[in-house]
């Protein structure tokens, strides 16, 4: 477990600048950070006292350290167990955590008209995106990529009886990376809340959710960050319950011949999405505002919108691939304005489903 005083935080900032939050001599704000599934976890609240202070804080990681193990494809897990079983052809019984985290997955991605897709962990692993240890990677052919992506098949190819999870497509391997974090995020402030604390911030390599407020009288506030800059996009105040997540072509990638390739796949076309570079969501459910990010990031500009409103997010941010903002009409109302030097398009707040 590491302690953690400066913010350094990937998709957004969280404002702790003076004027946000004002001391209060019975209270006092936790910042504890950790390391698990593969970026920074920032997790600030308002400490009930040091005894439960302290045992929340060991949930926490022993959390972080169960995702981070049973739900990562590439590790010696639980998820890992059940691709090889669906490798084999034969399916398994699951934890009732995972077969409720692949259920919710499979509904999202039918929802989204197959834009979020977590059934191409062999494609995502084809690409070198499942680790940071390749010297000089390279992308794959494009008979490779046809070949793999026609194997996967989908998670629409998965079979849910129950806890038992199986797949007569053999090609198929989940990859929950899209939607695990905000799944993580909200069991810890579920765990928080079971401790008495009802004020706390959850930031997951700039994907996050708040409960309460901060110490003072302002709601907690976070700063969208520039995906090709240093500096801000905008700022936002979060509500209690809400959740902002953040997709961007800046996480995980390499530079080849001069082309940005980073792990947002398209599922269309198994190649990363090369029009947008960056997404912002906010909603209710982390889990559902992190697939959401995915979907609307790989949706592009003339699908984010209808996307977003059958995914049911109201307030979204869209970067496209030259750097200029769009916006949702409730984006837009609530969005802070920061001097960034871009354009701003506003949404017209009438989005249809196509």
């Amino acid at each position: 477990m590491a302690m953690a005083s400066t913010r350094l935080l990937l998709g957004t900032y969280v404002m702790l600048a003076a004027g946000c939050v004002q001391p209060d001599v019975e209270a006092e704000l936790i910042e504890e950070r950790f390391f698990a599934m593969g970026t920074w976890v920032d997790v600030s609240f308002v400490s009930p006292g040091p005894a439960a202070t302290e045992a929340a804080l060991r949930e926490i990681e022993s959390t972080l350290r169960t995702f981070e193990q049973d739900f990562y494809p590439w590790a010696d897990g639980e998820l890992a167990t059940l691709n090889s079983a669906i490798a084999g052809g034969h399916d398994i019984a699951v934890s009732a955590q995972l077969a409720q985290l692949l259920s919710q997955a499979r509904e999202l991605s039918l929802a989204s008209g197959g834009l979020f897709e977590p059934g191409l962990g062999n494609l995502v692993e084809l690409w070198g995106f499942h680790t940071t240890t390749t010297a000089d990677p390279q992308p794959p052919s494009a008979a490779a990529i046809a070949t793999t992506l026609e194997a996967s098949g989908g998670i629409d190819a998965l079979e849910i009886d129950g806890l038992r999870i199986g797949s007569a497509q053999r090609g198929l391997k989940l990859d929950l990376g899209g939607i695990a974090k905000g799944a993580a995020v909200d069991e810890i402030l579920a765990l928080l809340g079971q401790h008495g604390i009802d004020s706390a911030l959850i930031n997951a390599g700039g994907d996050l959710a708040v409960a309460g407020q901060p110490l003072g009288e302002r709601p907690w506030r976070i700063g969208i960050r520039d995906p090709r800059a240093d500096g801000l996009l905008g700022i936002l105040e979060l509500a209690d319950g809400e959740a902002a997540f953040t997709s961007g072509d800046y996480e995980r990638f390499y530079e080849y011949q001069g082309q940005r390739l980073h792990h947002l796949l398209d599922p269309e076309t198994g190649r990363p999405v090369v029009h947008t570079q960056a997404v912002t969501v906010v909603g209710s459910d982390p889990a559902h505002a992190d697939a959401a990010a995915t979907a609307l990031f790989v949706a592009g500009p003339d699908r984010w919108r209808a996307t977003a409103s059958r995914l049911g997010i109201d307030a979204a941010l869209r970067v496209d691939v030259s750097g200029e903002i769009e916006l949702t009409a409730a984006m837009a109302a609530r969005l802070e304005a920061a001097e960034v030097g871009h354009d701003i398009i506003m949404g017209s707040g009438q989005e249809s489903p196509q």
